[in-house]
């Protein structure tokens, strides 16, 4: 993450800082650039002209000043980019738009949505907004179905009814008082498949069963 500058008082802020997935230097797209074109990309998501909406004007004599190149380079670089389809450029208006922006760094936050339509008024060059507003489209609902999974996925504590119906004859009740009385942790961790941990428990009492069955050797004349 690369943090900015601390938002002066009064002053209203989205964000002081921007996200970098950790699997960034895993994307087989980073992996094949040299370090000039990594260090260019990540430059590009995480200088301090970004904005919340993923479109930001900045002149290619500042890119250049900031990272000691020359615009040259910088509109080699950029051309590289656009061709790659990670960016849009715009002479005209200087302003730059990012592909994926939204998909990590998109928000349903009343108040992020707010700031990223504000900021998209004053975009000039509207092409950009119609690039963006694809990801964004794409990016909400990548959002929306990763929180209804998260949703259906959530544990939740089963009722002696419940555990009956797939184990029947189980002591339900006993498997409720000692994980309840666990806050439903297994070891560290909050339990996720209550069927798997009656499961574990039903092999635990197997074992235990046959451990304390007396074995004899058969006697030999």
């Amino acid at each position: 993450m690369a943090a900015t500058h601390p938002p002066l008082s009064g002053a209203f802020f989205m964000a002081i800082f921007r996200k970098i997935h950790t699997s960034f230097w895993s994307d087989p797209f980073i992996q094949d650039l040299d370090n000039d074109h990594r260090l260019f990309y990540l430059y590009l998501l995480t200088n301090e002209k970004t904005k919340q909406c993923g479109i930001y004007e900045i002149s290619k004599k500042q890119m250049a000043f900031e990272l000691g190149y020359s615009i040259d380079r910088v509109s080699k670089l950029l051309s590289y980019f656009i061709k790659s389809g990670k960016i849009l450029y715009s002479e005209d208006t200087k302003e730059i738009a990012l592909k994926n922006w939204m998909k990590y760094n998109g928000s349903t936050s009343p108040k992020v949505v707010s700031c990223i339509n504000s900021e998209l008024s004053q975009i000039k060059d509207r092409v950009l907004i119609e690039y963006v507003n694809g990801m964004y489209t794409a990016s909400q609902e990548e959002q929306e179905e990763e929180e209804e999974e998260e949703k259906n996925n959530r544990f939740k504590i089963p009722t002696k009814e419940e555990i009956n119906s797939e184990f029947p004859g189980f002591d339900a009740e006993r498997f409720i008082d000692f994980y309840s009385s666990k806050g439903w942790m297994v070891g560290k961790n909050k339990m996720k498949d209550w069927k798997a941990s009656v499961r574990t428990w039903l092999r635990s009492s197997e074992q235990k069963t046959e451990l304390a069955v007396p074995k004899y050797k058969k006697a030999t004349l």
